[in-house]
Parts: structure tokens; sequence; C-alpha cells
């Protein structure tokens, strides 16, 4: 059975503008030219879309980066804090200057937080969440190390161009992940090892990337006080061509006007096989917006992206899988997004290429603040 959506049409997204969502995921901010032909749209038409998607849908165009190429270890911490501290928790969190994304949340877990770890130094980070859970006000600091993250773009797969509307076809689904096959992307598979390959040159190209990738390479080079041709040879032979940088995350809102929430999952399959036709299936699918594998594990984190009344829907689906044999079990959490922040790597620490991890630094301020407590 499908659900409908119906919304406010002002509100609502027309099918131009899930189409130039698409676009932009596929050729790039940077390339409206391309957009343009391909969707057989002028110019300035795509560019009106573009304006009116970030006034009412809130667009943005952020940068994914491959950390494993760069000599960075991805790490997903969930933890715990007691009624009043989740403040503390939130900030204790960005003690390490190595974080990539905090989050709180509602119920618990209290906070969610990303970390680029340096590769060599995990047994230093497992040191510094110990010394977080010691704190009093803290409790229940998990942590599990992952591989880097796949972005997932707003596509028309489940919007119906005739009405306009977001479909959830839940049953279709259902039957889809059971009998899906595809090979995993490279960001979801166990990596060898973590090369660092870049300059500081690169780092710091990756870093603006991160911010806007939109950004023309001219304001790089600016930017940086060197010349465009410099920038441009780094860009082409080091970050695209090593690989270090994954393509743009378009973010909208586009459940706008659908009183929409985001959810981080955490799922856990009995093998490799059902993990594998599991993600394969939501690397399409417009309620998913990122996923990491957990290393060495048949575990996936999702972060989901819901209109508030197909939550039901989809944990009955979940539901199914698991009755099925499919599906092991799962855990899942509403993030707060006004209580959320995501930070570039740190380029600040990138030193004679090579990146500095002030252990000592971290730990002490933890000590700080049990000593103000």
């Amino acid at each position: 059975m499908i659900k409908r959506v119906k919304s406010n049409k002002y509100k609502s997204l027309r099918r131009t503008h899930v189409r130039v969502l698409e676009g932009l995921a596929l050729y790039g901010p940077r390339n409206v030219s391309k957009l343009s032909a391909e969707l057989n749209m002028p110019r300035g038409a795509v560019r009106y879309r573009i304006n009116h998607l970030r006034s009412h849908f809130s667009l943005r165009f952020l940068g994914s980066l491959y950390h494993t190429y760069i000599g960075l270890r991805k790490v997903v911490v969930l933890a715990e804090s007691k009624p009043g501290y989740e403040e503390l928790l939130y900030e204790c969190l960005k003690f390490n200057d190595y974080w990539l994304y905090v989050s709180q949340c509602i119920a618990t877990p209290k906070c969610l937080a990303i970390y680029g770890i340096p590769s060599g130094k995990e047994k230093e980070l497992e040191e510094f969440l110990g010394k977080l859970e010691e704190l009093d006000q803290v409790s229940n600091v998990r942590f599990f190390w992952s591989t880097c993250f796949q972005n997932v773009n707003a596509t028309s797969e489940w919007f119906d161009d005739t009405s306009e509307e977001w479909v959830f076809p839940w049953d279709s689904w259902l039957k889809e992940v059971l009998v899906k096959k595809g090979e995993l992307p490279y960001t979801l598979k166990d990596p060898s090892g973590y090369p660092q390959m870049a300059d500081w040159i690169d780092i710091m190209i990756l870093k603006e990337l991160e911010k806007d990738c939109a950004i023309r390479l001219k304001e790089i080079a600016k930017k940086l006080g060197i010349s465009l041709q410099r920038v441009k040879y780094h860009f082409e032979n080091h970050v695209i061509k090593e690989k270090m940088f994954e393509g743009p995350q378009i973010l909208a809102e586009h459940y706008t006007g659908l009183s929409a929430d985001t959810y981080y999952f955490r799922f856990v399959f009995k093998n490799h096989d059902d993990f594998t036709k599991f993600a394969c299936s939501l690397i399409k699918k417009p309620f998913i917006r990122v996923m990491g594998k957990v290393y060495g594990e048949n575990q996936l984190f999702v972060q989901v992206y819901l209109p508030r009344q197909q939550l039901r829907n989809f944990i009955d689906t979940l539901s199914k899988l698991i009755r099925a044999g499919f599906l092991d079990t799962y855990e899942y959490f509403i993030q707060d997004l006004t209580k959320t922040e995501r930070e570039t790597i740190p380029y600040q620490l990138f030193k004679d290429n090579h990146w500095v991890y002030e252990h000592k630094v971290y730990l002490e301020k933890l000590r700080s603040v049990q000593i103000d407590l």
C-alpha cells in the first residue's frame, strides 16, 4: 500500500524542484550550465529554482570527504548524562579537536558525536572517552569505529510527478530489500588502511569544500594567497584523482510543511549479505541522509529524515524484517537539530604534512571540568 503525504502546495516541492535537487547532486552546484542542458531548462530558470530552494527549503551545498585517504578514522560516539547536565556533556564532547559533528538528542542517549581521529591514535581516543565517562554527570559512553559515510541526496524515486506529493510505498520497499542485488559503495567497505595522502594545500581545499562545495577555485586561491593554477593542479591531481573528496552533499528540507524529524538508527544484521541488501536498497531513498558501516561488523548507522506520520510505518516495516529473520535488531533516537553542530576537519592541526593530536590537552580539559564541579 502506498502512503501519500499531502501538504500545502505553496510550501511543498514541485517536480521541477525535485529534478533540480537530483541534478545538483549528480553534476555538482558549480555546473549549473550542464544541469541546465540536462534538464532542458534555461539557466535563469534553474538559478531561480535554486534560489527558491534556498529561501523556502533551506538548501545548502556541503562537501563530503573521504577521511580514510587523509589519514583520519571515523568513530561514532553515543553518551548519556544526568538530567540537567546535557549541555555539559555536549561541550565536553567538543574538547577533542577532532570532532566533526555533535548533536543533542531527545530521550537517550543524550548526545551523538562523530570524530575523525588520526590513524594510530585510537587508544588515545578511547582513553579520552573513558575519562569522559568518569565524570559523575556522564554515563554509558559507547563508541563504534566506522567506515567513512555514504551521503544519500534527495531523489525523485518516491515523488509522484502527477500529484506533486511524496509517496511512501513501504510494502514495495520491503519486497525490494529482501531480493536487492548490488555492491556496496567504497565508502561502506572496511578499508585496509588509512594512508595520509594530502599536503597542506589539499587540506585547505578540502576544508573549503566541506563548508561550501559550490565555492569557486579562484575564491579558494584568493583565500590561500596562491595562484589559481596551483589550486587547480592540487584539486584535479590530488583531491579528485586520489579520491579525497567524495562529492557534494545537497541538503534541503524537502519535507517542509510535513512536520518532519531527523532520526539516527543503528541496524544490526546476522550476516553480511543481508547487510548489503539493506544498505543498497537505501542508496536512492529520499528519507535517508547518510549511512556508515560499523568497522568489522554487520551494523549500519543511518540518519533518517521522515515526516513524523511516516515513522510508525517505517517501524512497522522494520518489524516485518525482524520477523522474517532478515534484520536482527535496531535502536534509534530523535536528533535535536536546534542543538547540532558540524565542524570541518581540524586543518589548524595539520602541520608538516601530518596530524598533531594533542592528547594531554584534551585530558586536561576534562580534568578541569571535574575540578570546577
